[in-house]
C-alpha cells in the first residue's frame, strides 16, 4: 500500500514500517509539500501507472523544496513488491539491500521464467520457456533435456549479456521497446519468494543449465466445449465436429484444421518419463508450482494421474494449479474438493489455484463458448470460493463476441470478492488474434464498453495495478485499429457456417453485429 503522511524526523524506520504496514517495508523520504497532491490517492498505488510521468516533475519539486528548507517531511511507504514494480516500470536498476538478492540475473534482459519455467506440450512433444515463446523440440531418446535445451541455454546465455534472445522472445521485447510492462517485467516485479530461482543459481548465480521450478503441462485436447476461438489443436469437440462436417470453408486459418491436432507417437513414453524426471534426484521438491492444462482437465485422467503422483510424492511447498471450463457435475467437484482439502491439510501441496475461463455473462458467453452452461459454472465458482486453501483466479478471452459484455463480468467478480474472506480472486485475460479479433472492427464498436471495463477493473494490489495498465493498453489498441471490413465480412460468414453445424443464430445472440 502507499501512505503519506507527516511525521516527526526522529521516529524510527522500523517502527514507523511497522505501525503503518505491520510488516517491513520501503520508504522513500521526501520533504516536498508540492509532493503530496501527487501522492494523495484514493487508490492505494494508483500512481503507478503515471509514475514514469510524473517522476521528473516530483524530483525537481522535491529538490527546489529542500533548497527552500521546507518543514513538511512526507514519507510514501509501501511493500518491497511494489518498490520492485516502480523501478521495472522506470526501467532503471533495482536498488537492494547487502547480500538480499530475489533473481540474481540483474541485466536489462534477464528474465526469471527463461530459467525456471518450462512448458510441456506432450501432446507435440515440444518445450517452451514461457506461453510467449516458440515451442522446441523434446528428443525422443532424452526427455530430460527438456528444460536445457541447446535454444534455451543460447537465449539465457545472450540475456546474461544483456541481449535479447534470436525469434523467440520477440513478444516482450516488443512490448518493452514500445515503453510498455512487458511479462518478463511483470513476472520480475511479482516475485517474492527466492524459493522459485532454480538451485543451481545459489551456487552459481550465472548457471545456464539449471532445474525448473515451475511446471506447466498440457496434455490431451479432450475437451467437452468447442469454444468459437478455440480449434482442434486444443479441444476434441472440435476435432469431432470437423470430422463430421468437414473443413470450414469461410476461414482459412490453420488452427481451425484438423491438421493443427498434434498426435505425438511417443506421448505415453514422453508421459512417463515426465514422472520418472520428477523423481530421480528428487527434483519433485524443487517444484514450486505445477500447472495441469488440456484439454480440459476435469475430464482428462492426466488430472488425477497428477494427483496421484504428488500425493506419493508430498511437497509442501506446491501450488498445484489447473485450468479449467468447470463443466462438471456436483458429484465430481465435490469430490475433486474434498481429495484437494485432504491434500492440503496432510501436507502433500501447499494449496491449490484453480483458473476459471470466462469472458463475459448471458448468451453471447454461452454462444462464444459452445457447449457451456453458465448457470453450472457459477453455481461450481461459488462453491471453490467457499474453500479453504485454494486460491482462485479468472482468465477471459478478449473477442467480438464477448467484449460488449465484459463489464458485467467484471461486476460480477467484484461482488464474489466482496462475500471472500480469503485471497482476491485473480482476473487476467488474453486477446483473440484470429477469427474475432476485435481489433479488425476499428473505432466506435467497443469504445464504451472498453472505457467502462478500464474504470471497473480494480486497484487493490500491485496484480491488479499491473493488469489493469496492461488492459489499458490492450483496450486502446482495440479503439485506434484501423477497420478491416473484409475481415468482419470473413468473420460473420464464419460464424454463419458454425450456426448451421450448431443449430445456433448469431443474429438473434448479437444483433448490433449485423449492422456492423
Amino acid at each position: 500500500m502507499l501512505y503519506p503522511f507527516a511525521y516527526s524526523s526522529n521516529a524510527s524506520l522500523s517502527r514507523l514500517c511497522k505501525i503503518i504496514h505491520d510488516r517491513p517495508g520501503v520508504c522513500l523520504f521526501l520533504r516536498a509539500p508540492s509532493f503530496f497532491a501527487f501522492a494523495s490517492t484514493d487508490s492505494p498505488v494508483a500512481f503507478l501507472p503515471h509514475f514514469r510521468a510524473h517522476f521528473n516533475d516530483a524530483m525537481l519539486a522535491f529538490f527546489v523544496n529542500c533548497l527552500r528548507n521546507c518543514s513538511l517531511p512526507i514519507a510514501l511507504v509501501y511493500t518491497d513488491l511494489i518498490f520492485r514494480s516502480i523501478f521495472l516500470a522506470l526501467n532503471i536498476a533495482m536498488p537492494s539491500e547487502k547480500g538480499k538478492k530475489i533473481f540474481p540475473i540483474q541485466t536489462k534482459t534477464g528474465c526469471l521464467l527463461k530459467w525456471n519455467w518450462s512448458t510441456i506440450y506432450l501432446q507435440s512433444g515440444t518445450s517452451a520457456s514461457c506461453h510467449r515463446t516458440t515451442k522446441l523440440k523434446i528428443p525422443e531418446d532424452n526427455f530430460d533435456s527438456f528444460h536445457n535445451l541447446p535454444k534455451k541455454i543460447e537465449d539465457r546465455e545472450r540475456m546474461l549479456q544483456g541481449e535479447w534472445p534470436i525469434d523467440t522472445c520477440g513478444y516482450c521485447r516488443k512490448m518493452e521497446e514500445a515503453g510498455g510492462f512487458s511479462d518478463r517485467m511483470n513476472q520480475l516485479a511479482q516475485q517474492t519468494d527466492p524459493d522459485h530461482n532454480p538451485p543451481e543459481l545459489k551456487a552459481n548465480p550465472t548457471a545456464v543449465e539449471v532445474t525448473p521450478t515451475i511446471l506447466q503441462v498440457f496434455f490431451k485436447n479432450t475437451c467437452n466445449m468447442s469454444c468459437v476461438y478455440c480449434g482442434p489443436h486444443l479441444s476434441s469437440k472440435w476435432e469431432t465436429e470437423i470430422e463430421k462436417h468437414g473443413q470450414l470453408k469461410s476461414i482459412n486459418v490453420s488452427k481451425y484444421s484438423t491438421m493443427a491436432v498434434q498426435n505425438n507417437p511417443n506421448y505415453d513414453r514422453q508421459k512417463k518419463d515426465l514422472w520418472k524426471y520428477l523423481k530421480e534426484k528428487d527434483r519433485y521438491k524443487n517444484i514450486r508450482i505445477y500447472s495441469v492444462l488440456g484439454g480440459e482437465p476435469l475430464v482428462i485422467p492426466e488430472l488425477y494421474e497428477s494427483l496421484d503422483f504428488w500425493e506419493k510424492h508430498p511437497n509442501d511447498k506446491l501450488v498445484f494449479e489447473f485450468t479449467t471450463n468447470l463443466k462438471a457435475t456436483d458429484k465430481r467437484i465435490e469430490a475433486l474438493l474434498s481429495r484437494m482439502q485432504k491434500m492440503i491439510d496432510t501436507g502433500a501441496v501447499l494449496r491449490f489455484k484453480i483458473v476459471a475461463s470466462i469472458d463475459a455473462l448471458g448468451p453471447e458467453q454461452e454462444y462464444a463458448r459452445y457447449g457451456m452452461d453458465l448457470e453450472q459454472f457459477i453455481m461450481n465458482f461459488e462453491k471453490l470460493s467457499r474453500t479453504k486453501g485454494i486460491e482462485l483466479a479468472i482468465n477471459s478471452t478478449l473477442s467480438a463476441l464477448t467484449i460488449k459484455k465484459l463489464p458485467d463480468l467484471i461486476k460480477k467478480i467484484e461482488q464474489w470478492n466482496a462475500a471472500r474472506s480469503g485471497d482476491r480472486i485473480v482476473f487476467s485475460f488474453n486477446t483473440d488474434e484470429d477469427a474475432t479479433n476485435p481489433k479488425i472492427f476499428g473505432p466506435g464498436v467497443f469504445d464504451q464498453e472498453l472505457e467502462e471495463t478500464m474504470r471497473l477493473l480494480p486497484e487493490k494490489n500491485v496484480r491488479e495495478i499491473i493488469v489493469k495498465r496492461h488492459f489499458q493498453t490492450v483496450a486502446h489498441s482495440i479503439m485506434s485499429a484501423k477497420r478491416q471490413p473484409e475481415k468482419i465480412n470473413t468473420m460473420k460468414r464464419y460464424l454463419t457456417e458454425l450456426d448451421a453445424r450448431r443449430n445456433t443464430d448469431w443474429r438473434k445472440v448479437y444483433p448490433w453485429l449485423q449492422d456492423v
